[in-house]
């Protein structure tokens, strides 16, 4: 089944469609050497920025200043004026469907993340408007990830497609490409391990993976002794 979308709003993550938006996601990166981990930790933030909805325009409402899509790029002109990139066919309606859209605008948006079309990985990952001391639990799990994952204070895309713990891997796109104003780790890391559950079985296992329970067991002992 393609992407699904829809004009405005976003989709729960058990729903039909909002499954369906992350097996897309999956199939897509999974070739690409993301281990499956890594694309939950993504997802969990994906389904934070855009509700897992290709069109989904911030705020539902159309501003190209403003977000757009999966992944809520900004701002929304860089993407919606690219050209050349396959499927590329972004809705510029929060009402209808515009002329020439389509759901698969989701495979273009991939596309354009996987190569770094927009230029907006942040190898640092740590925010300069982000407090360490407001956010110590974030800033640890940032700190550990580029110790782990990362060379020197920096971390390349080639690196983040390896992360095989989920903590690291959602901490990492939160920092590296989304970077929001809060980094409003608890909740994107909530979703990121429902939709992990729904991951796991699927496709086989990674060679990567690690045991959830255990993942959380030890990440809990690490920062407790921070």
């Amino acid at each position: 089944m393609p992407f699904v979308a829809k004009p405005s709003g976003g989709y729960t993550i058990s729903s039909a469609e909002g499954t369906n938006n992350i097996y897309m996601i999956y199939n897509y990166l999974s070739p690409l050497g993301y281990t499956k981990v890594c694309i939950s930790g993504m997802l969990g933030n994906i389904y934070a920025e855009s509700g897992l909805n290709p069109w989904r325009w911030q705020n539902n409402t159309v501003n190209y200043a403003a977000g757009y899509g999966l992944m809520q790029f900004t701002p929304a002109s860089q993407y919606i004026y690219l050209n050349g990139i396959p499927n590329h066919a972004p809705n510029l309606s929060t009402t209808e469907q515009t002329a020439g859209a389509a759901p698969d605008d989701g495979l273009a948006q991939l596309y354009v993340f996987d190569n770094d079309i927009l230029s907006k990985w942040y190898s640092p990952l740590w925010r300069s408007y982000w407090s360490s001391t407001d956010y110590p639990v974030a800033y640890s799990i940032a700190q550990n990830c580029m110790l782990e994952y990362g060379t020197a204070d920096r971390l390349s895309m080639a690196q983040f497609k390896t992360i095989d713990e989920l903590t690291y891997a959602t901490m990492a796109f939160l920092g590296c490409y989304e970077g929001p104003a809060v980094p409003n780790f608890d909740a994107r890391y909530a979703y990121a391990q429902q939709i992990y559950a729904i991951l796991e079985p699927y496709g086989g296992r990674d060679d990567f993976l690690i045991e959830l329970k255990v993942l959380d067991t030890q990440q809990k002992r690490k920062f407790n002794n921070i």
